[in-house]
This record gives C-alpha cells, structure tokens and sequence, in this order.
C-alpha cells in the first residue's frame, strides 16, 4: 500500500530540523503517514491460489490498495510493448501514489504530461533491453501481456530505507519500480524474483511507507510481492527490506505448492528459507549475515543449519519504544485476515487454526504461509467474495455491535490520537482504491478483474493481459481523481456509491453487492462466449483476435461504467429521508425502521427517555483496558497496554447532569495528561536539536505530533541494534 507523497531533491545538510521548520507540505505528509500506520491505518491484502487448486487450471493473484487518505491516482494504465535502441537506458523513478503517479510519454503516451505538467525527476538509471512487455499497471505493476501477475502487500521490517531523492537517502529503487520492470522483462515468476532481487541489491531498495529517520516506521518499512505466470503455473512470495546502512536490499522468494492458496497481510510470511534448496527458495547474497550480527538470527535455533526464519529474524516485534498497543495491532491486524482468508478458500485446513494466534515474528508455532485446497475448488468470484469480506457470520463480525450502528455498517474510521484499543481490521476497507484478481491464463489469455474503491460495493470487469490498446478513456481520464469530483472518471460512480451506503450499509450494500455479483456473472458469461468466438481464427490471426477481445471487454467495461451512474443516480432517489421509494404510487415509499435492539440499549436513551432526564441515554463509564494474557499463543511479542484510565466515581443515586460533568472532567484529565507529555517530549526534542525552536506545536496534528516522539530512540542511518534489556536503539 501507499502512503506517502514525493518531492524533488534538496540541498545537503537538511534534517528534520529542515523539515519541520518549512513545513514542507510531502514531508509533513510522511509525519502524518507514520501516525496513520502506527494505528494500523493503511495497507494492503494479497489473495493468491496455486494452479492446482484454481478452478481454471491456471494461478491467481489478488491485491487491495488500501491506501489510506492520500488522494491516489486512480488510473488504470496501459503501457505498450517496445523496443529501444541499444544503450537505452531505464529510468527509475521515485511512483507518486497521488497524481500524477509518474509523467514519462517514454513509458507510455497515456503517462505523457498535460496541463502543463513537468517530466518526472528519475533517481537513477538501469540499463536498458531491447524489448519490454506491455502491461497493465497502477502504482504498482499490475499484469503483463504474457500472463506475469503480481499483487503487493506493505510489511513491517528491522530496517529501514529512503530514496535518494531526500537528503538522508541513498536507494534508487522502491517496490513499485521493481514491479514494473519485472512486467517489462519477464514471463515468469521466476524470473522476475531474481530480476528484482538483483535490481534492489545493486541499486538499493526503500520502502514508500519509511516515516523519517528520527521516527522510522517500521511497521512499513519493507515490501513482500506474490507473483503468478501462465507459462510455468508457478505461484512465488517475494520479501524484501533494506539492507545495512539504508542501503543495498536483503530479500528472499518461496515457490508455493501448486495446490495452496496464500494470505498475506502486511507481514513476511517466509519462515523456512532453505538455503540449500534452489528450486523451491531464491535469496540475496548472504542473507542471513546481517540478521546474525545484530543478534536478531542465530544458526543454533533452527532445526537444520540451512534452515533460516526470514520473518523471525527481519521481521519487527515492536518494544517499549513504540507508541499504545501498536504490538497488540500488529498482530491482530495481520494475522487475523491470514485465518479468514484460509477459512473462506479452505475450509477444512482454515478449520485448523487458531483464530487468535496472531501473527508476529516471534510467534509461537505461526500460521504457515500457504495452506492446501482441494483440486480445482477455488473460483475467481471466490476470491472476488473474500476481498469483500467483514467476518460476517464470525464472532468478529464487524457488521454486529454498537460500533456498526443501527444498520450494520463494517466501516470503521481513523480514531481519535492517544485512545488506545482496536477495531478488528477487515479485508474490504472503506479507503481502499481499488482491487483486483489477476487469472495467470497462458497463450495471452490472462485476465485481469479490475474493480474501482472498496470491495464490498465494486464489480469487478475483466481486461486482458495481452489487450492491444488501453482502458477506455473513464479509466485514465485526466479530468478528474480522488481530489476532483468528475462524472467522466471511472472510479467515481463506485466511491459515489459506496459513501451513499452509509446512511443504511445493510439495505443499500445488500442491494449494490446484488447488483455487482449479478454483472459478474453475465461478465463471466461474456468472456467464455468472446474467447469461444476467438478460437475460431485465433491461430491464423492472433492479433485480429486479441482485437476483438480487447474491443468486447473495454465495450463492457464503459456500458458498466456508464450504468453504475444511472444506479448511483437510483439510489439517491431510492434511500433518503430515512425512508425506501419504489415508485410514484401513494404505496410506493415504506420508512427505514431503527432494530428494537439498538432502540433498547441504554447508550442510546430512547427506552430511558423521560421528562425529567436522562435525554441522551446513559454514557459508558471507563473500563480498565485488559492486560493481553502473557500466556497467549502470540508469545514472544512485547505485549503492551496503555494504562487504565482510572474509573469514574459514581455514587446512586447520580442524575444525568451530575454523570456527563464527571465524564467532561475526566476528559479534561486525560487531555491535561497528553499536553504534558507533549511538552516534555517537545522540551527534549529543542534540547537535543532535533526539533527547532521557535516552530510551534499548532503546526503539528496530535498524530504527527505522536509519531515524531513515539519512536525516538536517537538518530538513525537505516539499522536497527537490539539493547541487552531487549530495547530498540538506533544508530
């Protein structure tokens, strides 16, 4: 997932005093990225499936781009097939997730500058080859001609890296670029792992989700990619962090057995590397070396001496220096989704695992990385279902409960900085962007399911691999984003939609994921009749016949687009007023009716009501925060819990007046208690320097402000160095 804008390259003898005292809006940005990540704010899922258990014969590869609040540059872009002179070279480039994402008419014409815009700033250059496949692609590269796919998930790491184009930055090449060129060079897997692998090692890799060098974020400071090809079938994970000194990369690739599927949320998940075995595993020179050094890996805890927990080892455990219950989130926030997505695509294996294990580095006998389905079992609806997933029917249901509302609303929101605790984290999130599941077909007919913001209220619409133009023009029009409303952008009628799902998620999702589920289905009808047209003269005229595939599904995808509007257009005349029209009739309208649980509870005061008060309902009083049990199976974890708000002293007979004055005092205690600590770090910062005097803290939000401090534990130069007492310094 992305986070965090770009700027071009500054003077030398900049810092985080330079930062901070200009303000300078993508600086601040990244400040703000890194409160948003320590809450477990942003990031993305991958799905994948192995050839064998896949319906089609063929593996599957899904991503999510929860992205967050940065406004993403939402186009799906086609860049063609070329071929280039000798000497050519290839620049790399620092991706903006907002738009423009990149401006090169070189890559493709629809990247090409308009309006005024400036080329983009390369941070370095590779050589060329001769020919590049053409794909499709987003921030990250998306899906090639030849049927190479690949979804991407931000995860948490023991180092950190920053590109060169900020002034405590040396690496050249972030996870979008690698995927990309990966789509340009390769057919496989394989191939790809290797190519990116050795790309990061000579050229650097650092992670777009980093924060700044006086608060690294580790919880994003490293990438993992799975990748899928229609020629080998093969299925592979790819983690990858930066190496020693913010520099270099250290990175390691599993094959996935054919018949399995993959869950991977924002954590590595290669836990036996097998150095010996180079059919199955694929590595950096001496990856293991810097994880010994530091005391992170020993030789002696594996079973077998070629045998390395690449997760154990380079994974981030957060200690006391960090902020809340950020280690309680991260576990959760990853592990939970790995259980739900093997339980949904295998149920008998997802049956055998523990929903509360959790998922951290040190975690005792941890989920595995792939668990095996049934031959053939696993569908691309399936899949689609999945990343619209709540837990709905579990008992983390998010649709249930007072946090879901009257209407059984899953979405939840940032909260508030300095309240601690945790929402269950879904696999559809209201902030994703879009998502997709490539279908890795051979003989150029992989098929990439595109659908636009969160899952949960998409349709998914197929575009081939191996198109011969690009999307229609809603898909990658220049007249609108997230930034700007536009009735001609494609990602507009879905986001329109789902915001007007709010006002009662249970009626209108239930009525738009009918809908979507419906077209998905003729969309699937339509490409078994297209490809079965095709086949008649695909072997004496392959082009004319990928012609025609791209003309249907691109007729489809805008007839799709152009009908969301007139249903978006339906739904606002249909739900308003707290009430349902079906028609002009004097029985066409019924009311929306809040559930009598709801009604009845005592926090919502509409049983209690009286005249005489209480005529809000009856606050919550404070509950101690639990103490996570040290016994858990997430052991191994430096467990924290905020400290218990003291509870507020309620005396009965109490009126309302009396209880809501009490509550409004502890609130005025809590905030007295944050604004002094936020004084005493800010003090330690104008001590030390690293905060320069006279900027005042107005200028900071609570969560830039927190992010700053949570982490500081000295300056840092991209590594991490374990303390005897288990604290986290730098250095």
């Amino acid at each position: 997932s992305r986070s965090a804008p770009r700027t071009a390259p500054r003077t030398a003898n900049a810092g985080v005093g330079w930062i901070l005292g200009t303000m300078a809006a993508s600086s601040l940005r990244v400040l703000l990225a890194s409160a948003a990540l320590l809450e477990g704010g942003r990031a993305c899922t991958i799905i994948a499936v192995g050839k064998d258990a896949s319906a089609y014969g063929a593996p599957m590869v899904g991503h999510s781009e929860d992205a967050g609040p940065i406004p993403n540059d939402v186009r799906l872009i086609r860049v063609p097939r070329r071929k280039w002179e000798k000497g050519s070279k290839r620049p790399l480039y620092n991706v903006n997730a907002f738009y423009p994402r990149i401006v090169d008419a070189e890559r493709s014409p629809e990247y090409a500058p308009v309006h005024g815009q400036e080329v983009s700033e390369p941070l370095g250059y590779i050589p060329q080859v001769e020919e590049t496949f053409g794909y499709w692609d987003t921030d990250y590269g998306v899906q090639n001609e030849k049927g190479l796919s690949i979804g991407e998930s931000t995860c948490t790491a023991m180092t950190a890296g920053w590109p060169s184009d900020v002034p405590w930055g040396h690496n050249k090449a972030g996870i979008e670029e690698l995927s990309k060129i990966a789509l340009e060079r390769c057919e496989t897997a394989r191939c790809a792992v290797q190519t990116m692998g050795d790309i990061a090692v000579e050229m650097g890799f650092y992670s777009a989700d980093s924060g700044l060098p006086s608060s690294p974020a580790y919880s994003g400071t490293s990438e993992c990619l799975t990748l899928a090809d229609g020629k080998t079938g093969e299925l592979w994970n790819f983690n990858i962090l930066t190496g020693r000194n913010n520099a270099s990369a250290i990175w390691a690739a599993e094959r996935i057995p054919s018949d399995h599927v993959v869950a991977v949320g924002n954590s590595f998940t290669i836990r036996k590397l097998n150095l010996s075995d180079h059919e199955n595993f694929l590595h950096s020179p001496g990856v293991t070396k810097l994880a010994e050094e530091m005391g992170w890996w020993n030789p002696k805890w594996a079973q077998h001496r070629d045998i390395f927990d690449f997760f154990y080892a380079y994974g981030y455990t957060p200690g006391k220096e960090a902020a809340g219950n950020l280690a309680q989130v991260l576990n959760y926030y990853s592990g939970r989704r790995m259980w739900r997505i093997f339980s949904l695509l295998s149920p008998e294996e997802g049956s055998k695992l523990d929903p509360d294990l959790g998922n951290l580095p040190h975690t005792k006998d941890p989920y595995p990385a792939s668990v095996p389905a049934p031959k053939g079992s696993v569908t691309v609806q399936m899949v689609q279902n999945a990343y619209r997933d709540h837990y709905e029917g579990t008992v983390y249901d998010l649709t249930v409960g007072m946090a879901a509302g009257p209407h059984g609303n899953p979405n939840r929101g940032q909260v508030t900085f300095g309240v601690h605790g945790q929402w269950e984290r879904a696999i559809s999130m209201y902030r994703t962007s879009w998502s997709f599941v490539n279908v890795a077909k051979p003989h150029g007919r992989s098929v990439l399911w595109f659908g636009y913001d969160a899952p949960h209220g998409t349709c998914y619409l197929p575009f081939y691999g191996a198109a011969t133009s690009g999307a229609p023009e809603s898909y990658r029009s220049h007249d609108g984003g997230m930034a700007k409303f536009s009735t001609n952008v494609a990602w507009w009628p879905y986001s329109f939609i789902n915001q007007w799902s709010e006002q009662n998620f249970e009626l209108v999702n239930g009525e738009v994921q009918t809908k979507a589920k419906a077209m998905e289905a003729k969309a699937r009808k339509h490409l078994e009749d297209w490809e079965k047209e095709a086949s008649f003269f695909s072997d004496e005229a392959p082009l004319l016949a990928m012609d025609m595939l791209t003309s249907r599904s691109n007729a489809l995808a805008e007839e799709t687009f152009h009908h969301w509007w007139e249903f978006a257009w339906s739904l606002v005349v249909k739900y308003r007023a707290y009430s349902v029209i079906y028609n002009a009739t004097d029985k066409g309208e019924t009311v929306q009716k809040y559930p009598a649980w709801w009604l009845e509870s005592q926090d919502v005061g509409y049983t209690l009501w009286t005249d005489q008060g209480p005529y809000h309902g009856v606050p919550d009083q404070d509950v101690p925060i639990p103490v996570p049990d040290q016994g858990r199976k997430a052991a191994g974890a430096l467990e924290l819990a905020a400290a218990a708000p003291a509870a507020l002293p309620v005396a009965a007979p109490i009126s309302e007046v009396e209880l809501l004055r009490a509550e409004l005092a502890e609130e005025h205690r809590r905030r007295a208690v944050a604004e002094a600590a936020a004084e005493e770090a800010l003090a330690a910062a104008h001590a030390d320097g690293s905060f320069p005097a006279g900027v005042p803290v107005a200028l900071l939000s609570a969560g830039a402000f927190g992010t700053l401090f949570a982490y500081k534990v000295g300056r840092v130069h991209g590594e991490r160095i374990g303390t005897p007492h288990g604290y986290v310094a730098c250095e």
